[in-house]
């Protein structure tokens, strides 16, 4: 399973296994192995995305400047 890294290192993982889909004729086996690791893949850009909207959506804004409400966690 991919270890936690940003996501725009998961997006170009994702985006490479799909260059490799389509411009290779790979075996079945390895088109299994892909859409296996394409499928962990997105769902963890699925999860990395939902954590950045709900800090997004925790900002609030006092005099001109934006914080996090508490009770949210960095990562």
């Amino acid at each position: 399973m991919p270890s936690k890294t940003a996501f725009e290192d998961n997006l170009k993982k994702l985006q490479e296994i799909i260059e490799h889909l389509e411009s290779d004729e790979p075996s079945l086996e390895k088109v299994i192995g892909y859409y296996e690791e394409g499928m962990e893949l997105l769902s963890l850009c699925r999860t990395q995305l939902t954590e950045v909207e709900n800090r997004i959506a925790t900002l609030k804004e006092e005099n001109d400047n934006f914080h996090e409400k508490p009770g949210i966690e960095s990562p």
